[in-house]
């Protein structure tokens, strides 16, 4: 059965198409340019993200709908967009909110250790 998953799972990434094709940047490009560029914060109460958006105000997004009767959205200001969106960007905060270890190793032996101390009481009341 694991077997007949793996070839599944490699005829669909070979079929997929590849990551390069996307129409958008992650960011990765911005964030450095944001880090050389000095800070200024703004006298009134209206705030500006630290990292500017990829896209200017009115751009068309290829690529992103993926409704069938939809239209591409269009970017909006980057002061219209939530301060939480802004917060995706930054790795530190991110690895910080995941304190857990992600890889698969890490969880099975936590299931493990949780069943096996799970029968161990089964087999004290017992």
């Amino acid at each position: 059965m694991a077997q007949l998953i793996r070839q599944c799972h490699r005829a669909y990434s070979a079929l997929s198409p590849p990551l390069a094709t996307r129409q958008f940047s992650s960011g990765l490009f911005l964030r450095s340019q944001a880090a050389t560029a000095p800070e200024s914060t703004p006298a009134t109460g209206n705030k500006k993200p630290a990292i500017a958006s990829s896209a200017p105000q009115g751009t068309v997004l290829k690529g992103i709908n993926y409704l069938k009767e939809g239209k591409d959205p269009v970017a909006l200001d980057d002061a219209e967009y939530p301060e939480w969106l802004w917060e995706l960007l930054d790795e530190k905060k991110q690895k910080q909110k995941s304190s857990k270890p992600a890889n698969r190793q890490y969880h099975r032996k936590q299931n493990r250790d949780a069943i096996r101390a799970s029968n161990f009481m089964k087999d004290k009341k017992t």
